[in-house]
């Protein structure tokens, strides 16, 4: 038998000295609590009516709302209770969902609680989008918050189009509304908003998806008089040059996970790591050239096969926030060094360390290399999708593949 009653909770004391209502449920001497999202008072409640007080201010807006979670709680146990089943306190919090009562949160707060998640999960990258996607929204609002029933299809249009007027790239267009649509998802997952609620069901990101970015690959030969230009070697130009080329000898390896290797990655003349974005695997051989740039780092920066490879993280970098904000101002500080190399080198094409991603993914298409075999970036519409077609061939496809860089 499971009983449920309303208590003020006075275990807890708040900033504010009132303590939280609650729901107590009652089963088989198990006991669990739901907050009910209001607080009172020790002197404004009364236990015999498990009620504040008339002279409480919000009496009425609690009398009513605790009456029907008491009524909604009683009626689920005796449903389930006739049925036969049998549930757990667990089971029975879940179909009522008192503690995720959706006026609690509007569009606005839910983006900084989300934003809070990923910060704590660790996910700094992942944060800063729903960020920029929270700033773009209170732009187009004027700081005005809204609820989740403003958002409708007709809203999402007519934020789609201000997007538009503001001359922004296709791919930054559809990574706000994208980013946006993630988060209307994570609140139907939180019971914020009820299952059939999907505002971008009939939104199409298709013609988002298919728009095409500027190209930013070199040739082969302008890549091979990167890889010849040879600056002081106690220069920023020096490592900027190197973390260049190591992305592009070992498959276009973003600039994130290049600061995050250690030298335990390096095994009997692969790479191996796992990309932070995605979460998949890569087992890259090490070219020549590639060997060639570990020697010097190892020669200098090496502590033990934990160390970092690159001097761009050290243990000092603990936090999440410090290791992003580290890597954020390195990554910046190597993109200005590129392109002071690509005008020194004559090189028509501002050089990042996204252009060595991308040219990896062009040479090698233009070397011959079939498009399921490499990682190409730019000509699919997901990176997963390439990358289930490459893990279909073995070591010795992608090996020649790579050598085809040489």
């Amino acid at each position: 038998m499971t009983s449920a009653k309303v208590i003020l909770f006075t275990s807890k004391v708040l900033k504010n000295d009132e303590h939280p209502v609650m729901l107590r449920l009652i089963q088989n001497r198990k006991i669990k609590y739901l907050n009910l999202g209001f607080s009172c008072l020790a002197s404004d409640w009364d236990d015999k009516t498990h009620l504040p007080k008339k002279k409480h201010p919000l009496y009425k807006e609690m009398a009513v709302a605790i009456g029907s979670i008491t009524n909604r709680a009683n009626r689920e146990i005796l449903n389930l209770e006739n049925e036969g089943r049998i549930y757990s306190l667990e089971e029975l919090a879940e179909i009522l969902q008192v503690n995720k009562r959706k006026t609690t949160h509007t569009v606005f707060s839910y983006f900084e609680e989300i934003i809070s998640r990923k910060i704590e999960a660790g996910k700094i990258g992942y944060s800063d989008t729903f960020k920029a996607t929270l700033l773009k929204l209170k732009n187009y609002r004027r700081d005005k918050d809204l609820e989740f029933s403003d958002v409708t299809h007709a809203f999402i249009t007519k934020y789609e189009e201000w997007l538009k007027r503001q001359s922004l790239e296709p791919n930054s267009i559809f990574l706000y509304l994208r980013t946006f649509n993630t988060a209307l998802n994570y609140a139907k997952k939180d019971k914020l908003v009820k299952d059939d609620y999907t505002p971008f069901k009939e939104f199409s990101f298709s013609k988002y998806r298919r728009a095409k970015t500027k190209k930013r690959a070199i040739s082969k030969e302008e890549m091979l008089r990167i890889a010849q230009f040879s600056p002081n070697a106690k220069s920023r130009l020096f490592h900027s040059r190197n973390y260049f080329m190591f992305s592009y000898y070992c498959g276009g390896i973003n600039f994130v996970d290049m600061a995050n290797l250690r030298w335990s990655n390096i095994q009997s003349g692969r790479l191996l790591y796992t990309r932070q974005k995605t979460g998949e695997d890569f087992n890259i051989i090490l070219l020549p050239p590639t060997l060639h740039i570990l020697e010097h780092y190892k020669q200098t920066y090496y502590l033990g096969e934990e160390s970092f490879i690159f001097p761009i993280l050290s243990d000092f970098h603990k936090t999440p926030k410090q290791i992003s904000d580290r890597i954020h101002k390195v990554n910046g500080q190597t993109n200005d060094d590129l392109k002071e190399i690509g005008k020194l080198l004559e090189i028509g094409v501002p050089l990042t360390t996204y252009v060595a991603r991308h040219s990896f993914a062009t040479i090698q298409k233009k070397s011959g290399t079939p498009t399921s075999v490499i990682s190409e970036m730019m000509g699919h519409d997901s990176e997963r999708t390439t990358r289930i077609y490459l893990d279909s061939f073995g070591n010795d496809v992608l090996d020649e593949a790579m050598k085809a860089l040489m």
